[in-house]
Parts: structure tokens; sequence; C-alpha cells
């Protein structure tokens, strides 16, 4: 547009003149050609906004909004209630009935339910507990976790403490699994140990922990049945309680 203009200014006019001023027909050129560009670039950037949000009607739809995907850095949280609802019939095959309740806690810790009625027709109950750096280290203490002694409830029928094994993971999480007696004399099969405070009887209920590498932990405890007929133990097994506390998506905070 710059050439148009100067060779417009330079033109020389024969007598006589055609009446009108070249400079004023030069600027007049110039100015439409900047009009031009200024539409032109609103235009690219409607496109822009248009593409930023496209709206398509799906056959025998609505019409939905699609947003681009947001970055990874932008991309929310994964809601550990909802992830929960979806694994659970995954891992506890065979279920029924499967309730999940909303999580509740305090602080860094937080705590949900599962119901599920099993094969055999009877309720059961699971917890799943996540719980950040303070809780863990204030309730769920990592050192000494197998020793008898220090365990509550942790003397079998056979005079024996129950199961505790660690199992250290490739990916840094240090998983414990440990089961657990009855505290009370009714549910109880065994005898009490006078002095000590553990009763021996079957087992009741069985707890895995994941400690997981960035601080915090995961946590299981398979509850047994939850009806009022003689308790059943616990009926997770060690994969299936993996397959819960090393979920990449709980996330303790």
């Amino acid at each position: 547009m710059d050439e148009l203009e100067n060779r417009l200014r330079g033109i020389t006019l024969a007598e006589p003149p055609l009446g009108f001023d070249p400079d004023e027909v030069a600027g007049k050129a110039a100015k439409k050609a900047r009009n031009r560009r200024g539409v032109v670039a609103t235009g690219v950037a409607t496109l822009a906004v248009i593409a930023a949000v496209v709206v398509f009607v799906e056959p025998g739809g609505g019409t939905s909004a699609v947003s681009p995907a947001a970055s990874p850095a932008q991309a929310a949280p994964k809601d550990d209630l909802q992830h929960l609802k979806d694994v659970v019939p995954k891992v506890i095959t065979g279920a029924t009935d499967i309730e999940v309740r909303n999580f509740v806690g305090f602080g860094d810790l937080k705590t949900s339910e599962v119901r599920y009625t099993d094969a055999e027709g009877r309720p059961r109950g699971v917890n799943l507990t996540i719980a950040g750096p303070v809780s863990t280290k204030d309730g769920y203490p990592r050192e000494n976790r197998c020793d008898p002694t220090k365990r509550a409830d942790a003397i079998g029928s056979d005079r024996k403490p129950t199961r505790c094994v660690e199992l250290p993971q490739p990916d840094g999480n240090f998983v414990v699994i440990s089961e657990t007696a009855p505290k009370s004399v009714d549910d109880m099969d065994g005898d009490i140990i006078l002095g000590q405070g553990f009763t021996t009887g079957r087992v009741v209920t069985r707890d895995a922990i994941a400690y997981r590498p960035a601080g915090g932990i995961v946590g299981v405890t398979d509850l047994g049945t939850l009806d009022d007929a003689t308790r059943g133990v616990p009926s997770l097994s060690d994969q299936q309680l993996l397959a819960l506390i090393l979920d990449p998506a709980f996330v303790p905070r």
C-alpha cells in the first residue's frame, strides 16, 4: 500500500486538471487499506474466540459445548469419592448393594465407609482412609508397626501374634498388612490374657496401609461381616487390599 500511495502522489497531470487532488486520493486510499486490515484482524480474533468454544449438535440430542482440553497443570484433581465408587465394584468382585458413603474427617484425614453384600448374602464393611503427613505422624506411625507388644488385640486364638507383614514396594510405597482379634468378650472365641490387655480369638479385622513416598498414607480396614450373626472374618485378599491402597488416584494431601 505504501508503494501505491507514493505512485499516486508522484503523478504529473496534463492540463486541463481532472478535478481531484492526488494527495487527497492517496490519503483516502491509505485510510481504506488500513481500515480493511483492521477488519481482517478483527475477523481473525473472532475466529480464535469461536475456535476456543465449539458448539455442535449431536444426532438426536441437544447442543453441547466442547472446550479445549486443559493442560496437565490446569486439570482438576480426581474426585476421591467418585473414584472410590468406580473402583469398588472392580476390586470387590461379586459384591452387590454397594454403598459408598461420603468422606468424613478433619484436618488432613478423611475416611469413607463402604458397605456391600457378599455372595452369601451377608452385609460387609470396608473403610478407606486417606491421611496427610500430620495425621499420619499422630495416628499411623510406621515404626514398630508389627511389634505385637504395641498392637492392641494382636493375639490370636492360638495365643500367637496375629498376622502382620511388611511389604516394601518397588515404587517406594511401604505396605503393612495386619490382622486383629476382637476386643469384646462377646465376640471372642479364646481367653483373656491377664495383665496384657489382649484377648485371643479369631481374626475380625484386616488392615492394609500404604505409606506413600511423598508422605501420608492410604489405608483400608476390612471390617468383616456387619450383621447380628456370628461375626465373619474379613474376606478381602491381599491383592484386593493392595489394589485399593496403591491406587495412584488416591493422593494424601
